[in-house]
C-alpha cells in the first residue's frame, strides 16, 4: 500500500497510536464529558444519527476543535455511512497533528513569544553642532510562534468512543478507500482507455427548380419544390490513442435534380438518396507512422477529398458549405466514388506534403468475384497530390489522378456535362486527369480560392479514340461575416466540359460517336449565406445559377434555390 493509501485508511495502528498519545499526554479531569458505556452503546445501534446525539456533538466539537474537514452542519439527520465518512475525516486530521508534534499555526491556542524591544541610543548633546546619528534600524518583529497543546486525554476518549460505536462503518470507508485507490491506480498504469464517440449531422432541406427544358434537356419546361432530409451518424473509436476508426451509419432522400433539369450542373452538393433506409456508408481506419507519415484505408465510402486538402476550405462541407455539387472542390476528388482505398500522406517539411492513393470506385465494387472486377482487375484509380505552403495562409497545389473505368462513366466525377462525364458511352476508358488548385487567407475575413482541371480521355477499343475536357472555378468566401460563425461565399466556374473528341467508329458492341464537342459554354453562378444559430444549428439559404445547361447555347437557363438546415450533435 503506497503512503497516499496509509494516509487515507482507518486501520488498528492508528488507534493504537491514539491509545499512545493518550498515555503520555497529561489527564485532564472532566468526567462529564468522557463517553459512558451507554452512550456507546445507544450510538453502536442507532440506524441514523441526529443532531442532538452524543455522537453527532462529540464529532461537531472534535471538529471544530482540531479543525476538521467534512464537519456536519448540525441541520440534517445523518445515516451511519455519512457520519462515519465525516468521523474518518476527523481521525485523518487528528492522526496528523499527532504526526507532525511542530509548532502549527491556531488562532485559538497559540502561546506568544515576546520579542525584545531594541534601544536606540541617545540623541548627542544639544551644544554639539554636528547633526545628530541616524538613529540604528529596527529589527522587524519575529513572527509570533503559535505553539500547537497536546491532545487532551478527554479528546482522545472521545474519539476512542466514536470509533468503537461505528467501527463497522469505517471499516466500509476503508474498504471503498482501497477500492478507489486500486482503480486510480489502474487507470494511470493504461495510456489511453478504448472508447467510442458518436457524433452526427442531420440535413433538413427545401429546395426548387425552374428549368426551360429545352430540346436538348427533353423538351418541356418544369418546375418543383422538394422537401428532404439526411443523417449521419459517426461512430469514432481509437485503439491507440493516436489512431481512427470511423464508422459512418447514413440515411437520405435527397434526389438529384439531373433526371429533371436534364443535366449533372444542377446536382445540390448534399445530394444522395438511400429511401431512408440506413446502411454503413463509410468504413475507414486511419493511423500514423512515424510523425510525419498518415495511411488510411476505406472498406467502403472511399473519398479522396477526406483524405487530402481540396484547397477550398470555407466551402468543401456537404453540411454546411457550398449548395451545389461543382462548386464544393475540383471534380479530380471524385475519381474514388465511394469505394475501397489506400492513401499515403508525408510531411516533408512543414510547407511540403506528398499525398498517394489508390482506390477501386463503387461501391461493394472491390469485394465484387466477377469478371474483370475486384481489387486489380476491374475499375481502379491512381492518384498524387502535392502540397506546398510558401507563406503561413497561401497554399499551393497539384493533382494527378489514372483512372480506368470499365463502364465509361464518372470521368468528370458525376459533375459538368454528359459529353464529358462519358466521352465514349459505356465503353472502357483510360482518363488522365491534371489539376492546379490553390487557396489564399487574404484576411480572417476574406478566402479567395481557386482551380483548373484538365482531362484526356481514351477509348479502350480495337478501334480507339480520344477527348480532352476542362473545367474552371474561383470561390470568394468571407467568414464570420454579420456574426460569427456565418460565411458569405460566391462561386463562378466553369463545369467539366468536353473540348474535343475524335470521331469513333462503330466496332462490336460500342457504338459510333461524333467529333463534335460541346459547342457553347456553361457558367456556374452560386451565391449562399450560412447563418449560425447556435453552436449546434446553422442554416444556409443559397441560389444556382446555370447559363447554358449542358453547354449547349440552346438551352435556357436552369435556377436552382434551397434552404438547407444543418444540425450537428
Amino acid at each position: 500500500m503506497n503512503d497516499r493509501l496509509s494516509k487515507n485508511l482507518i486501520s488498528p495502528l492508528l488507534i493504537g497510536l491514539a491509545v499512545w498519545i493518550a498515555s503520555i499526554c497529561p489527564s485532564v479531569a472532566n468526567p462529564t464529558g468522557e463517553a459512558t458505556t451507554e452512550q456507546i452503546e445507544q450510538a453502536t445501534q442507532a440506524t441514523e444519527v441526529r443532531p442532538g446525539d452524543w455522537a453527532y456533538q462529540t464529532l461537531q466539537a472534535l471538529s471544530s476543535k482540531y479543525e476538521c474537514g467534512n464537519t456536519p452542519d448540525g441541520k440534517k439527520v445523518l445515516s451511519r455511512e455519512e457520519f462515519a465518512t465525516s468521523l474518518n475525516g476527523c481521525v485523518q486530521s487528528i492522526e496528523q497533528l499527532v504526526a507532525r508534534r511542530r509548532p502549527r499555526r491556531s488562532i485559538r491556542r497559540r502561546r506568544v513569544v515576546p520579542v525584545p524591544s531594541i534601544q536606540t541610543p541617545p540623541p548627542a548633546a544639544p551644544e554639539v553642532v554636528t547633526p545628530p546619528p541616524e538613529p540604528a534600524p529596527v529589527a522587524p518583529p519575529e513572527p509570533q510562534i503559535e505553539q500547537e497543546e497536546a491532545i487532551s486525554q478527554q479528546d482522545l476518549d472521545r474519539l476512542k468512543g466514536l470509533v468503537q460505536s461505528f467501527s463497522s462503518e469505517l471499516q466500509a470507508v476503508d474498504n471503498r478507500l482501497v477500492s478507489v485507490e486500486e482503480k486510480l491506480a489502474t487507470v494511470q498504469r493504461q495510456a489511453f482507455s478504448t472508447t467510442t464517440k458518436l457524433n452526427g449531422e442531420a440535413i433538413i432541406a427545401f429546395s426548387g427548380y425552374n428549368t426551360g427544358r429545352a430540346a436538348g434537356l427533353g423538351g418541356g419546361g418544369t418546375t418543383g419544390n422538394v422537401l428532404s432530409d439526411r443523417v449521419r451518424l459517426n461512430l469514432i473509436s481509437s485503439f491507440t490513442g493516436k489512431d481512427r476508426l470511423r464508422t459512418r451509419l447514413e440515411s437520405a432522400n435527397i434526389a438529384s435534380f439531373q433526371p429533371v433539369t436534364g443535366t449533372n450542373m444542377t446536382r445540390l452538393g448534399f445530394d444522395g438518396d438511400t429511401s431512408n433506409n440506413t446502411g454503413v456508408s463509410i468504413l475507414q481506419y486511419s493511423f500514423p507512422l512515424g510523425s510525419d507519415t498518415t495511411i488510411s484505408a476505406f472498406a467502403v465510402g472511399s473519398r479522396f477529398h477526406d483524405d487530402f486538402y481540396t484547397f477550398n476550405p470555407a466551402l468543401a462541407s456537404s453540411g454546411s458549405g457550398s449548395i451545389s455539387r461543382f462548386g464544393r472542390f475540383n471534380p479530380i476528388y471524385r475519381q474514388s466514388n465511394n469505394g475501397a482505398s489506400l492513401s499515403v500522406k508525408h510531411k516533408f517539411s512543414p510547407e511540403v506534403e506528398l499525398g498517394l492513393g489508390y482506390a477501386v470506385p463503387g461501391i461493394n465494387a472491390a469485394a465484387s468475384t466477377a469478371a474483370n472486377s475486384g481489387v486489380f482487375s476491374g475499375s481502379n484509380v491512381y492518384f498524387g497530390q502535392l502540397n506546398f505552403a510558401p507563406a503561413k495562409d497561401l497554399n499551393l497545389g497539384v493533382a494527378y489522378a489514372r483512372a480506368y473505368s470499365a463502364n465509361g462513366s464518372n470521368v468528370a466525377g458525376g459533375t459538368g456535362s454528359s459529353a464529358a462525364n462519358g466521352p465514349f458511352g459505356a465503353s472502357p476508358t483510360i482518363s488522365n486527369h491534371y489539376s492546379f488548385m490553390t487557396s489564399y487567407k487574404i484576411s480572417p475575413g476574406f478566402i479567395l480560392s481557386g482551380w483548373a482541371g484538365f482531362t484526356d480521355a481514351s477509348r479502350q477499343v480495337v478501334a480507339g479514340g480520344s477527348a480532352s475536357s476542362s473545367n474552371y472555378a474561383i470561390s470568394l468566401a468571407f467568414p464570420d461575416f454579420g456574426q460569427k460563425g456565418n460565411n458569405l461565399a460566391f462561386i463562378l466556374g466553369i463545369p467539366p466540359k468536353l473540348n474535343s473528341r475524335s470521331v469513333l467508329a462503330a466496332v462490336g458492341g460500342a457504338p459510333a460517336l461524333t467529333a463534335s464537342p460541346d459547342n457553347s459554354t456553361s457558367y456556374h453562378i452560386e451565391a449562399l449565406y450560412r447563418v449560425k444559430l447556435s453552436d449546434n444549428i446553422s442554416i444556409t439559404p443559397g441560389i444556382l445559377l446555370i447559363t447554358n445547361p449542358e453547354h449547349n447555347s440552346a438551352n435556357p437557363t436552369e435556377y436552382i434555390g434551397t434552404i438547407r438546415t444543418t444540425f450537428n450533435f
